[in-house]
């Protein structure tokens, strides 16, 4: 465990501090509050990175999301369909 605080991250980031505040008082962002003062642990800040991270290219998507895409679209098929009465 690595503990920064706020203006360390602020500049790993590129966030402004008051930006962070936010998130962490809104626990939005992987924080501890000790004694007063925001800490964060880089390992769990960089795990929080990658889940954030978006996939612009559909060729990089995960089986997983993909299958859950299909799901949605039969959904959405069925309710057409189940709305026009076939």
């Amino acid at each position: 465990m690595k503990l920064i605080d706020i203006k360390q991250l602020s500049e790993f980031l590129n966030v402004k501090e008051s930006t962070l505040y936010s998130w962490a008082n809104g626990g939005s962002i992987p924080a501890y509050k000790i004694n007063g003062v925001w800490r964060f642990d880089m390992d769990e800040i960089e795990v929080w990175i990658k889940k954030g991270k978006s996939i612009s290219n559909p060729a990089q998507r995960t089986a997983a999301e993909k299958a859950d895409n299909q799901d949605i679209d039969t959904l959405v098929r069925k309710a057409i369909d189940g709305v026009k009465g076939r």
